[in-house]
Parts: C-alpha cells; sequence; structure tokens
C-alpha cells in the first residue's frame, strides 16, 4: 500500500468531497469524467518534482550513497493532472514539499488519506485559518468538513488538533493522558489574541468537541458547549 497524492488545475475553489469525486475518475483513467483540464502549471510542476525527486537507485560496488525515490510506482502523468504513489516510510519528508510545489505553480493537492484538499495562495480565503493535527499535513483554509473529519479521527495516536487563525487566536484539543486526562477526556483551550484571554476546559464527547470547533472556524463565539472555561494561567 503506498501514501498517494494528485495534483491538478482549477480555475476556482472546490470542495474537498467534489475533489474526492474527481480523485476517483482520475484513478480510473476517466480525465473527462474528472473535468481537468491541460495546463501548463501542471507540465511545469511535473518538471519540477522531476528535479527535486530524480528516480535514483543505490549505487553499486563503490557503496556511494545517493538519493533514493520515494515513489513506489511510476507517476500517472497527463497534461492536466499528475498522480503520485509514495512509499509510507518517505511520507512524512515527501508529501510536504510536494504541497508546496503544487501551490507554487498554482495548483490543487488532493490527500485521499485524509480526504483534504490542499489549495493554492489564490484559492484560500481572507480569514488564514490553518489546521494542524498531531497525524498528518497542515492544511490552509480548510473547508468545514475537513475540520469536522479531523476531530472525528482524534485517538490516542492521533491526539491533538489545532486551529488557528491569524493575530494569536487559536483553539486547540488534547486527547487521553497525552493532554493530562482520562482515556476518553479532550481538553479543549482557546487563545483570542492576548495571553490574558486564554481559557481552557474538559470535554467527554467528540460531538461537543466538533461543535467547538466548527463554531470557531466560522467565526461564532468558542464557547458554544454548555462547560465550565478556566482561565490559563501564565
Amino acid at each position: 500500500m503506498s501514501f498517494d497524492l494528485a495534483v491538478w488545475f482549477e480555475p476556482e475553489r472546490v470542495s474537498a468531497s467534489d475533489a474526492a469525486g474527481k480523485y476517483e475518475r482520475l484513478c480510473g483513467s476517466d480525465l473527462a469524467g474528472a473535468g481537468v483540464v491541460a495546463s501548463e502549471a501542471v507540465s511545469a510542476f511535473h518538471q519540477a518534482l522531476i528535479m527535486d525527486f530524480p528516480e535514483l537507485s543505490s549505487a553499486g560496488d563503490d557503496c556511494q550513497q545517493v538519493a533514493v525515490s520515494p515513489w513506489t510506482a511510476g507517476l500517472d502523468v497527463s497534461a492536466a493532472h499528475v498522480l503520485m504513489p509514495m512509499s509510507w516510510s518517505r511520507a512524512s519528508e515527501t508529501a510536504p514539499e510536494v504541497v508546496a510545489l503544487a501551490g507554487r505553480h498554482g495548483l490543487v493537492c488532493f490527500d485521499p488519506q485524509a480526504e483534504v484538499l490542499h489549495l493554492p495562495p489564490a484559492l484560500r480565503g481572507a480569514d488564514g485559518l490553518s489546521l494542524q493535527p498531531c497525524v498528518g499535513l497542515k492544511v490552509e483554509d480548510p473547508d468545514p468538513d475537513v475540520i469536522e473529519r479531523a476531530v472525528r479521527r482524534l485517538s490516542s495516536e492521533n491526539w491533538f488538533l489545532i486551529l488557528e487563525k491569524r493575530l494569536g487566536r487559536y483553539l486547540q484539543v488534547g486527547q487521553g493522558p497525552n493532554a493530562g486526562l482520562s482515556a476518553g477526556g479532550f481538553a479543549v483551550e482557546h487563545r483570542d489574541g492576548s495571553p490574558d484571554r486564554h481559557y481552557r476546559c474538559v470535554l467527554s464527547e467528540k460531538d461537543q468537541v466538533a461543535t467547538i470547533f466548527a463554531d470557531f472556524a466560522s467565526g461564532e463565539a468558542a464557547w458554544s458547549v454548555d462547560t465550565r472555561w478556566d482561565k490559563v494561567s501564565m
């Protein structure tokens, strides 16, 4: 099994769910059904990808150390898209570079493992939201459904999630013993700019956490769940 990413051009913003449908069609070689179009940016991205990640293997008898390709198979490439299967062992170092490279070329990058669409700067909103999970890639300007799925994926291994806005405003959650709680507990912290506006609560249900994250992302007050919020002393 490989860790996969897909890159193509979108003239306007699309949702992660729409991107998932396009990705499935691209995997089936149905470019027309996917609705992707040829773009010089895709060709430029592919050429840059080759330069950054050459297909090299280990050296011969001289044991000279050389780079090893992260790809587990050949890339699926057309004038409209690039599908990239990489080894899981290389994904943590390679995937962020691929996402950044796609963004520099004005292309979207879809991560089917997390059902996340990474948007280029030109397609992002002005709010400056960023989502950082414990396990997985940072997402700039995430869709509401992407935020909710990230909350639902919290676990003992994938135990924290941070949703951040500009000017020191953020919401974060930690689950279980890593957050100093029992296995089923969630510690939620909300900071609204300055250190004296930093609060914490403890919740027992993911539904409560999902509601708070959804409200924070939409600009509503993060106090949507009826619980005790304690000021965090610095």
